[in-house]
C-alpha cells in the first residue's frame, strides 16, 4: 500500500514538473514571438557510423541526444552537419573502408525527435555511398519532417534552405571545401555544394541571392585541416567573400576540433566548432565543442551565446561551469591564433 502512494506521488511530481517545464517553453517562445526574434542553435559534426553505431546498438538511436534535447526544444531552429549518409546502400566509395560512413535511415527521426530542424549535408563524407546514399539521405529527411541544406538530386536543383519563425525569415546555405573522395564528380545526379578558394563566383551569387530573400543568413562551410585549432588563411578568403557577398554569419565544420573565432564586417565567423555526436578521437581537444545560439530579429543579430559542451561516450552534454570556462578561454587563444 505504501509503496504504490510513493508511486502515485512521484507520478505527480513528474506530471507537476512536466507542466512547468512545458509552460517555461510556451511563455519563452510566446515572448519571443511578440518581440519578433528567433533562437537558431548550431551544432557540429554528428557522425552515426563506428563507435557510434555500437552505442546506438546497445542504448538506442534516441541515446545521443539525451542531455542536449531539452535545449533544442526551446529554441527555434537547430542545425547540424550530418557527417554520414543514411542509406542502406552497399558499394561505398573507393577510399579506406575505415572512412566510409553510412547510418540506418530510422536515425532521421531520432534526430527529429531531439528538435533539430536541418542538417547540413555538404561534407567529405555524405557522398560516401554516392549518389544513391545521398538520395536516400534526401528521402530519410524529408520522411521525418527534417529539412536540409548543401545537397540536391543535382546541381542545378541544390537550393538555400529557408525558415520563417516569429517573423523572420532565415537563410541556410552550406558548402564542403573538399574535394571529391572516392568518386568522380558528376553534376547531374544527387550531390553536394562544393565552393573552393579562387573558385567562389559561384558561391557568391548564390548568397547574393539568398541574402535578397531573407533578413539573416548563415553559411556553413566544411573545411580547413582535422586536429589543427589554427584556421588558414584559404578558410578566411572563403568566409570574408562569403560575408562580403551577403552572408549574415559564417560557421565551420570538419577540423573536429575548436578553431576560433573573428567578427568581420559585423558579422561573427566562427571557423570551426567542433565535433557534437562523435566517437572518441585520440586526438586533444576532439571531445570539446561549441553549441552556438544566435538570437536573431530581421534586423540582425541581437545577440550570440556560446555554449561549450563535452563529448562524453559518444554523447554530448553541457560543460559545467569550470570546464565551460576552460573552453571559452581557449577560443579565445584559438581565435588570437587566427588573427595573428
Amino acid at each position: 500500500m505504501l509503496n504504490n502512494r510513493k508511486r502515485k506521488a512521484a507520478a505527480v511530481t513528474a506530471a507537476a514538473l512536466g507542466i512547468t517545464i512545458l509552460f517555461s517553453v510556451f511563455h519563452t517562445r510566446m515572448a519571443r514571438f511578440f518581440r519578433g526574434e528567433a533562437v537558431i542553435s548550431v551544432c557540429g559534426d554528428i557522425l552515426l557510423d563506428r563507435g557510434v553505431a555500437e552505442v546506438l546498438e546497445q542504448n538506442g538511436e534516441d541515446y545521443p541526444y539525451g542531455e542536449v534535447s531539452a535545449a533544442f526544444l526551446k529554441d527555434d531552429v537547430t542545425v547540424a552537419n550530418l557527417e554520414c549518409p543514411l542509406t542502406n546502400q552497399s558499394g561505398g566509395a573507393m577510399k579506406s573502408p575505415r572512412f566510409v560512413f553510412k547510418a540506418d535511415p530510422g536515425n532521421a527521426k531520432a534526430l527529429k525527435a531531439a528538435g533539430f530542424e536541418v542538417l547540413l549535408l555538404a561534407n567529405n563524407h555524405t557522398m560516401d555511398y554516392l549518389s544513391a546514399g545521398l538520395t536516400d539521405t534526401m528521402k530519410a529527411l524529408d520522411g521525418a519532417g527534417l529539412s536540409y541544406a548543401g545537397a540536391g538530386v543535382s546541381e542545378e536543383k541544390i537550393r538555400p534552405c529557408f525558415l520563417s519563425k516569429n517573423g523572420v525569415r532565415i537563410g541556410i546555405l552550406s558548402y564542403s571545401s573538399l574535394p571529391p573522395e572516392g568518386f568522380v564528380y558528376d553534376g547531374s545526379s544527387a550531390t553536394i555544394a562544393y565552393a573552393r578558394a579562387g573558385y567562389l563566383d559561384g558561391m557568391k551569387r548564390d548568397i547574393s541571392k539568398a541574402a535578397e530573400q531573407c533578413d539573416f543568413l548563415i553559411v556553413f562551410f566544411h573545411w580547413g585541416t582535422e586536429f589543427t585549432h589554427e584556421a588558414s588563411s584559404l578558410q578566411a578568403e572563403i568566409a570574408h567573400a562569403a560575408v562580403d557577398a551577403g552572408a549574415s554569419a559564417v560557421v565551420g565544420t570538419h577540423p573536429h576540433v575548436l578553431q576560433g573565432n573573428e567578427t568581420y564586417r559585423g558579422a561573427p565567423i566562427y571557423y570551426s566548432i567542433g565535433n557534437f555526436v562523435f566517437d572518441s578521437q585520440t586526438e586533444e581537444g576532439t571531445d570539446e565543442a561549441m553549441v552556438l545560439q544566435f538570437t536573431v530579429s530581421k534586423k540582425g543579430i541581437v545577440f550570440t551565446e556560446e555554449l561549450p559542451v563535452v563529448i562524453e561516450d559518444c554523447r554530448p552534454q553541457f560543460a559545467d561551469e569550470q570546464k565551460a570556462e576552460s573552453i571559452r578561454s581557449d577560443l579565445i587563444r584559438y581565435s588570437s591564433i587566427t588573427q595573428s
